[in-house]
Order: C-alpha cells, then sequence, then structure tokens
C-alpha cells in the first residue's frame, strides 16, 4: 500500500487558539472526566510536500458571538497570525486537508483561497444531512459551497503525505500520515483528540459509531509500521 513514491520535506505545527469543552466529549465512558472543563487546543498541521503547500484542518476560525461566548472560544494567536509568524500567507496555501467537517476543524477553510480540498466522499455526503445528535458539530457557513475533492479510502495525496480513515467519530473521519526523511509523524484528528484516548483505548465521547471508533484507535499503532526504523510521533487535535 505505501510504494516509495517520496517524503515531505517539513512540518510545522500552528494554532488558532483554544475553546473549552467538557471533558465527557473527549472521552467516553470514564467517569473522572465528565464534568471538567477542558481547554482544548485548535493546532492545525502545516506541511511542505514536493511542489504541495498543505493546512491539516484549519481551526475554530471567526465564530458567531454566541458560538464564541458558549465555547469560550480564546485566540492568544490565531491560525492566519500563526501562518504569518512563519512567513507563510494564505496564497500560499495549494491544498486544505480536512480530518472531518466539524466546526473546530474547517472554521478557516474559506480563507485558503488557492487550495484544493481534500475530505473523505463519506464525510462530505454525511455533512449536508447529519443525524440529529450530530448536527450541531458542522458549522455550514465554514463549508457550504466549497468544492470539496473526495477521496474514498486510503490515499497518498502529496509525496509522503497520506490520508487514511478513521471513522467513528464522524462516518468519515480521517487522520493524516506524514512521512519525513527521519521518523513517521500521524496527526490524528479527533479519533484520538487527546493522547490518553490512543494510549488507554478510550473512545472519543462525541460518536457516530462507536465500535469503529475502537476500531480506529487500533489502527493509529499500526500506522507507519511500513517503515519500522523511523520514528514515529503523534499530533493529538486538542492536545
Amino acid at each position: 500500500m505505501h510504494g516509495d513514491t517520496g517524503t515531505a520535506k517539513k512540518i510545522k505545527l500552528l494554532s488558532d487558539g483554544t475553546f473549552t469543552i467538557d471533558g465527557g466529549m473527549l472521552v467516553y465512558g470514564v467517569p473522572r472526566y465528565y464534568g471538567v472543563k477542558f481547554q482544548a487546543k485548535l493546532q492545525p498541521l502545516y506541511i511542505e510536500s514536493g511542489e504541495e503547500r498543505i493546512i491539516v484542518d484549519t481551526g475554530v476560525g471567526d465564530l458567531t458571538e454566541d458560538l464564541r461566548r458558549i465555547y469560550d472560544v480564546k485566540k492568544d494567536i490565531s491560525l492566519p497570525d500563526s501562518l504569518g509568524s512563519s512567513g507563510i500567507s494564505p496564497e500560499d496555501i495549494t491544498m486544505v486537508i480536512n480530518t472531518h467537517l466539524h466546526f473546530d476543524h474547517t472554521g478557516y477553510n474559506r480563507l485558503f483561497q488557492n487550495a484544493r480540498f481534500i475530505s473523505q466522499e463519506e464525510e462530505i455526503a454525511y455533512s449536508r444531512s447529519p443525524d440529529r445528535f450530530q448536527k450541531g458539530g458542522y458549522y455550514i457557513p465554514s463549508i457550504a459551497g466549497i468544492e470539496f475533492d473526495a477521496v474514498t479510502g486510503e490515499k497518498e495525496v502529496a509525496p509522503g503525505v497520506t490520508v487514511i480513515p478513521t471513522p467513528g467519530h464522524t462516518p468519515g473521519h480521517q487522520s493524516v500520515m506524514v512521512e519525513l526523511d527521519e521518523q513517521i509523524v500521524i496527526y490524528t484528528g479527533d479519533v484520538s483528540p487527546l493522547a490518553v484516548n490512543r494510549e488507554k483505548k478510550y473512545i472519543v465521547g462525541i460518536l457516530h459509531n462507536p465500535v469503529q471508533a475502537l476500531s480506529s484507535l487500533n489502527k493509529l499503532d499500526r500506522m507507519g509500521s511500513h517503515r519500522p526504523r523511523k520514528s514515529k510521533r503523534f499530533i493529538y487535535s486538542h492536545e
């Protein structure tokens, strides 16, 4: 499945501030997390690979005042400023990979006018008509009218950059594996928003399918096994 098709050049973790969420929405079925307010980081990933300049997830963006208050959004730095501090402008970005289409992962999608947008076909379809219990996760102004490039299953979208389905949190959730010269980096998305999800096999609290969510957590551990001599690093979406 993984050929010698090259490696990515570099990665950089960015920031779009934080938002506050109940711990029970991040960790399912573990009582000590319920009722605990957790300040969740919003940290998109920048990747350079071949001619591509890629952003994985785009933070929470500019929500309405009501939603900012509900989620206690704090912007010590926004994604555009985080990019700018690295000398990158939104116009430089050629590809946006959304792990899924929830509001805290698509907030600045519209900022990237020169990018193609990558999401799993199943996620694109579900975002248009989500079940009632998932509807609040999708903020339509961030995604309506965007021409997504739909992928189905595992696909290398740039040299050393592979999207891999990890459903459960949403039907079409995907994680991103980045192969660098010396390291495999796995951007988990919300299959494992915190390290404890993967390490303890605690599925996330916001769920579409708990059985798939557990299977996806196990899949994270197998990613990168085709390069056993390289070190492996996990980047968790909200930690």
